[in-house]
Parts: C-alpha cells; structure tokens; sequence
C-alpha cells in the first residue's frame, strides 16, 4: 500500500511546477521540455506588442548565472529590463504557432516580481 501511494505521489508531482535554474534549463533543455517550471531571473530585452489578432504580449529574456532564456506571456506585466522576475509556465524547445516556429521557450502563465 506505502509503494502505491508513493507511486501515485510521484505521477502527480509531474504536474505541479519544478524549481529549476535559468542556468539549468539552458544547458539541458531536452529535460525540462513540456515541463511546467518556476524559475527566477533578470528581465531583458522587454518588448509588449499586439498581435494581428489585437491580443497583447511580452517577450523577453530571463537570465541568470551567465545564462538565459526567452520568455512569452499574454498581456503586458509590468516588468522592465533589468528587473528580478519569477516567471512559472511551460518550457517548450519547439513551439509552433502558425508559420512561426519558436525554440527554447518558456510560454508562461505568470510573471511577477521575484521574492
């Protein structure tokens, strides 16, 4: 009975968000892809547009130890460069939206200032 429900305990931690590092995700991003992932880092090249469709967003980098990686979220946080964010989301190394293709990208359902 202890074996099924640490098995169970272990399926279901999959969908919860891991802990990891920019510096992490960076050098091995095959082991976070399709994982949703809380990482904390320094906001750069910060960029709100509007899409075709009137939809807002944000692109920018995250980075940390020497390292970094994009970030994509709907709507405009109100981060600017050179700002310590936490971002929560999933991590993707192929995203395909229409004819664009995105890699290496976190597609995150939350950004706020990091604690």
């Amino acid at each position: 009975m202890l074996a099924l429900i640490c098995a169970l305990a272990l399926v279901g931690s999959t969908r919860w968000a891991s802990a990891a590092t920019v510096a992490e995700i960076a050098k091995n991003p095959a082991a976070f892809d399709q994982k949703t992932v809380t990482v904390s880092g320094t906001a750069g090249e910060v960029s709100s547009r509007t899409s075709r469709r009137g939809n807002p967003y944000t692109t920018f980098r995250l980075s940390d130890q020497g390292e970094a990686v994009k970030v994509f979220t709907f709507g405009t946080p109100t981060i600017k460069d050179g700002e310590r964010v936490e971002v929560r989301g999933v991590f993707q190394r192929v995203k395909q939206v229409g004819a664009y293709t995105f890699h290496d990208e976190i597609d995150a359902s939350s950004v706020s200032p990091a604690r």
